[in-house]
């Protein structure tokens, strides 16, 4: 009995996370955008799942950003910046929501 239990929780919490959102489905159903400053931005703010996505893509964004800011001596809001550019538009030419330069979001 213990082992069919077992199986059943571990089939149960496999298939719990491949429910899980990702970033493609967050982007195409306009959950979340791309900011002008290279980071997610939350467009419906009561999606809790969505915010934690955000919040670890954005972390790891960061790192990446200040690791190239730093092996070109240059400061991180310079990175971030042409990252905002080069990711607003690939979103723009995806059809993905992203954020424009007055901060409105566009979707």
């Amino acid at each position: 009995m213990m082992k069919k239990l077992t199986v059943f929780v571990t089939a149960l919490l496999i298939s719990i996370s491949s429910w899980a959102l990702d970033l493609n489905q967050a982007k195409s159903q306009k959950l979340v955008g791309e900011k002008t400053n290279g980071y997610l931005g939350l467009i419906v703010s009561s999606n809790t799942e969505a915010a934690a996505l955000i919040s670890d893509i954005n972390r790891k964004r960061k790192a990446k950003y200040q690791s190239i800011a730093n092996k070109q001596k240059t400061q991180l809001a310079n990175i971030e910046k042409i990252a905002g550019e080069k990711l607003t538009n690939k979103a723009k030419a995806a059809g993905q929501a992203y954020q424009n330069a007055n901060g409105n979001w566009i979707k």
